[in-house]
């Protein structure tokens, strides 16, 4: 198994009998990864049966993040030859593993009250600690026997600073992407890449607790998108390739209310316009349908688009990017949470600094895949920015 410093500090702190760690760290640290890699080891190592926890906020959350990196290790370690779907000792309908040893490795959301209120375990890892209640965590916690791995972006002060890192039985573990060795090059540029923005590279570049100010929208998370009667229906597209990701945004608009309900349609790298036709045609976006904005400064992806049989229309921009978010931010916003890369965009679009720390009319050049996509449509469908058709500006002297 190859492992990083993460996954030593783990192994140290559960065989000197602590009773867990906080494991903070900044963007690609391995602090997840490396926890799931420990409690894999665990599960193949020792010979008594364990019970063990993986827990993050909501299960989509859960099947792209921990759920995806433990399939991973499981491939890597040759535990299983195929996917986790393939094997039988996967039940997907629990989201369990039951290894040989008999130990079981389950996962579940924080916003299950009956998992996190129901039976004990042996060993809980608490997945993206900052995003779940303290309340939560601590019944998660009381029903643990042994040892307690609790993992988080230290976007701001929460309930790990003032009930675990004063606690003499946990150890607080630092990471950055120093400790990620497997980085390739080009990832690590564009992780430092955000050291012009002083706050976000505090968090996640260094994994220093700091307070990421300036977030620019305010949003709640909903179950699902409600029925679409009487509302409006857009599409958002943000088109990327390389190093940029492509975002499709989906959007219901309850105008009366002034109401926007988010889901995300597609989130990737490397996709050509065929790729993100098929991704909208998956996801059952209409063709002819439902207007579809994208970005004005690539008119010949939205002609390739409209090929396709989408009805694209181009982003606008006459008005400054300050302006289109003050008019967005009148609106509330509520996000499927099966959209875990739009979550996470909204969580970290940020005002941008100068090098003194001064906003400034700006957002940062990162994570702002879903959010173009998002306001390209949503403004462009629902603002009132054109002037009224049919209209003359006569000049001339007044007659008197």
């Amino acid at each position: 198994m190859e492992t990083t410093r993460v996954f030593d500090e783990i192994a140290k702190a559960y065989r000197d009998g602590l009773r867990g760690v906080d494991s903070r760290g900044g963007t690609r640290s391995t602090k997840t990864y490396s926890a799931l890699q420990f409690l894999v080891f665990l599960a193949v190592g020792l010979a008594r049966k364990l019970v063990i926890s993986v827990v993050s906020e909501t299960l989509p959350h859960l099947k792209k993040g921990a759920i995806r990196d433990f399939e991973e290790i499981l491939q890597k370690e040759k535990i299983i030859a195929g996917t986790l779907l393939d094997d039988p000792r996967w039940n997907a309908t629990d989201r369990v593993f039951r290894f040989p040893s008999g130990t079981i490795i389950e996962f579940f959301s924080a916003d299950s009250p009956g998992k996190v209120h129901g039976p004990s375990r042996d060993i809980l890892f608490i997945n993206e600690g900052q995003n779940i209640r303290w309340e939560t965590a601590r019944q998660l916690m009381i029903r643990t026997r042994e040892f307690i791995i609790v993992d988080y972006n230290p976007t701001h002060e929460f309930w790990v600073h003032t009930e675990l890192a004063t606690d003499p039985r946990f150890r607080t573990i630092v990471s950055t992407y120093k400790d990620n060795r497997f980085l390739t090059p080009a990832q690590v540029e564009d992780i430092e890449r955000g050291k012009k923005n002083a706050n976000w590279w505090r968090v996640y570049g260094l994994g220093e607790t700091g307070q990421l100010e300036g977030v620019i929208y305010q949003f709640e998370q909903i179950d699902a998108l409600p029925d679409n009667a009487g509302l409006v229906r857009i599409g958002g597209l943000d088109y990327g390739f390389t190093n940029s990701k492509a975002a499709g945004v989906y959007i219901l608009a309850d105008k009366r209310k002034r109401i926007l309900y988010l889901d995300e349609m597609f989130y990737g790298l490397g996709m050509l316009n065929r790729d993100i036709a098929t991704a909208l045609a998956a996801y059952g976006f209409p063709k002819k349908g439902p207007r579809l904005y994208a970005d004005c400064a690539e008119p010949k992806s939205n002609a390739e688009l409209k090929l396709y049989g989408y009805n694209i229309w181009a982003s606008d921009k006459s008005k400054e990017i300050v302006d289109q978010i003050a008019w967005l931010s009148q609106w509330d916003i509520c996000v499927t949470k099966r959209s875990v890369n739009m979550i996470h965009e909204f969580r970290n679009y940020l005002w941008d600094t100068d090098k003194d720390g001064n906003k400034l009319n700006q957002p940062i050049k990162e994570f702002d895949h879903c959010m173009d996509a998002f306001r390209y449509a949503a403004y462009g469908q629902l603002a009132d920015f054109r002037p009224p058709k049919n209209t003359t500006v006569r000049t001339g002297k007044l007659k008197r």
